[in-house]
C-alpha cells in the first residue's frame, strides 16, 4: 500500500503539490491527468524521491519513504521503477545493456564499471525483453530502434529493477497511436500479471479510461478528483481541467 499524506511541493513562491493526500493499493492501474503545469510530474518524481517534498510524508508498505537516506534511498528508487517520456535510454548502447542498467542497483559495484553482468542477469534481461516482443532485438544499438520500440525497453529496464511499483510519466507523449497501443498494452499486461500497482501520468482522457481502473485529477496542484474511471463524467471533467 503506498500511503501519501499532505504532499506538498514548493518552488520559490510556486506551489507545485499543495497538500495531496491518497492511497494506492496493490494491482491499481491508476491514470493521473490534468493540465500541463497541473503538478502530474511533480507527483510522481516526489514519490520516488527525485524532487524532494516541502511538506508531508510519502509511506510504502508501512516505511516512511521520506525518511530514507543513503543506501535505502536507492534502493526505494529501484523498487518504484520510473518510466519517463523520453525513454532515458544509453543510444551508443545495445538494447541488451540498456535492460541491465536496471539490474545496476542489484550488482556489485565492480561489475558495473565494465558493464560485466552475470549470466541470471543476461537470463533476466532477455525475459523481459521477451515479455515485450522486443528479444529479436537484443544487439541492436538502441538508436536504431524507433520511439515506441525504445519505450518498451525502457519499460523492460525497470522491469529487471524488481520493482514494486510503477511510475510512468507521460510514457506515450511522444509516440503515434499504434506505439501507444503497444506500451499501454503492455504496461496493463503487466499490472494484470505480476500485480505492481501503476501510477501513469497521461495526456489523453480517453487513454485513461480504455486503461486505467482508477483516476486521479490534479488542477493546479490540488486533488479534484478521484476515483472509479465510471465516475469519470463531464462533470468531473470540467473540475480537473478548469472548463
Amino acid at each position: 500500500m503506498l500511503e501519501i499524506e499532505g504532499l506538498t511541493r514548493k518552488f520559490g513562491d510556486t506551489i507545485a503539490l499543495d497538500a495531496v493526500s491518497l492511497r494506492i493499493a496493490p494491482g491499481e492501474f491508476v491514470g493521473v491527468i490534468g493540465r500541463s503545469g497541473a503538478g502530474k510530474s511533480t507527483l510522481l518524481r516526489l514519490i520516488n524521491r527525485l524532487v524532494e517534498p516541502s511538506a508531508g510524508r510519502i509511506v510504502f508498505d508501512g516505511a516512511d519513504v521520506t525518511a530514507k537516506r543513503g543506501g535505502a534511498l536507492r534502493d526505494w528508487r529501484r523498487q518504484a521503477a520510473m518510466i519517463f517520456q523520453q525513454f532515458a535510454l544509453v543510444d551508443q548502447l545495445s538494447v541488451l545493456e540498456n535492460v541491465l542498467v536496471g539490474r545496476l542497483a542489484l550488482t556489485p559495484r565492480w561489475r558495473t564499471w565494465t558493464l560485466q553482468f552475470k549470466a541470471e542477469d543476461r537470463a533476466l534481461a532477455i525475459e523481459a525483453l521477451d515479455r515485450l516482443d522486443m528479444a529479436q532485438h537484443a544487439l541492436k544499438r538502441a538508436d536504431e530502434l524507433s520511439g515506441g520500440q525504445q519505450q518498451r525497453v525502457a519499460i523492460a529496464r525497470a522491469l529487471v529493477q524488481e520493482p514494486r511499483l510503477i511510475l510512468a510519466d507521460e510514457p506515450v507523449a511522444s509516440l503515434d497511436p499504434r506505439s501507444t497501443a503497444a506500451v499501454m498494452g503492455a504496461l496493463k499486461r503487466i499490472n494484470a500479471e505480476d500485480g505492481l500497482p501503476v501510477l501513469c501520468n497521461l495526456h489523453h482522457i480517453d487513454l485513461a479510461r480504455d486503461y486505467c481502473t482508477r483516476i486521479i485529477g490534479v488542477r493546479r496542484g490540488q486533488l479534484v478528483f478521484d476515483g472509479p474511471v465510471e465516475a469519470l463524467d463531464d462533470a468531473a471533467i470540467r473540475s480537473i481541467y478548469d472548463q
